[in-house]
């Protein structure tokens, strides 16, 4: 497959995917139970992989990921964000929505939904990349919510989820144009809380360092090989260090400690804030724009 097709097919996938999660988020069910769910759901597809891992994350935070033993419930109250990355031999599906089970954030969920379509709407190649910020600008003048400007979207490449240009998410200046071949995650957070967000001192998501530092114990460089074998410098919970390649948690540690893992921190805005997600892909063709996760 070309990788317009391939981009294609794992965008299609990904919705698929996301379809059957939906109706899933309920109270009532655990952040553990909901993972696995969907990481079975992508397993009916067997050349489909997760580029990241599968992203539930409550209320006023970004980058929570499902621990080994995680006993978090989901509970009416909460905004759910969904973010889910797959990928076929390196070309990225990466998309995120919301659910919410409180009824007084229920527009602002809605808000969040139309305002990423209407940013999306009728890009072609050749337009400049800050038109999305632009647009969005203008969504949001008059809306008593907030995107948060810190969070953006990016660039996507074979085996690369953030690539060389970003996706501005509020007017700026920039060159930077839609050119043909290429794909971007466009994605928007917007919150009723300050319009920012922090990192915490907790991390749950990694991935593998680039410029290797030395390892003298050859289990930890044997664990290294394993994780790239599998991951490249896509990023990896624990979880799935821990069970899924059998990897000690003493070796993990060890790797974490040799200066070889980039750590990803759980993200918070304010506290008692929620925050609504919503995110698609694009890849640009000769022509005109796909929206390849809303096939």
């Amino acid at each position: 497959m070309t990788p317009k097709e391939t981009y294609i097919k794992v965008g299609k996938i990904h919705a698929e995917v996301c379809n059957k999660t939906k109706p899933l988020v309920i109270a009532g069910i655990s952040i553990l139970e909901l993972t696995k769910k969907i990481e079975s759901f992508i397993q009916e597809y067997p050349e489909v992989s997760l580029s990241f891992p599968v992203n539930i994350q409550l209320n006023n935070e970004v980058h929570y990921t499902a621990l080994i033993d995680d006993k978090r419930m989901i509970s009416n109250g909460d905004l759910i964000k969904v973010d889910i990355g797959l990928h076929i031999d390196g070309y990225i599906a990466d998309g995120a929505f919301t659910v919410s089970l409180n009824k007084d954030y229920d527009e602002m969920v809605e808000f969040t939904d139309k305002a990423l379509k209407e940013a999306l709407k009728d890009l072609r190649p050749g337009m400049k990349i800050s038109v999305i910020g632009e647009r969005l600008d203008e969504i949001m003048k008059d809306s008593k919510y907030k995107i948060i400007r810190n969070l953006m979207g990016h660039q996507l490449d074979q085996w690369e989820l953030h690539s060389r240009k970003s996706v501005i998410v509020h007017n700026h200046s920039s060159d930077n144009e839609l050119e043909t071949g290429e794909a971007f995650a466009v994605e928007i957070f917007i919150t009723d809380g300050l319009g920012m967000i922090k990192s915490s001192q907790n991390a749950y998501i990694y991935a593998l360092a680039k410029n290797l530092s030395p390892i003298r114990d050859q289990r930890v460089r044997n664990s290294y090989k394993t994780i790239f074998d599998k991951r490249k410098y896509f990023p990896f919970s624990e979880r799935y260090v821990l069970e899924h390649l059998k990897i000690s948690r003493l070796d993990f540690f060890g790797l974490k400690k040799s200066g070889n893992i980039v750590e990803y921190p759980l993200l918070l805005e304010l506290p008692h804030s929620k925050i609504a997600q919503f995110e698609d892909v694009i890849y640009v063709d000769e022509d005109k724009v796909i929206i390849t996760t809303k096939p």
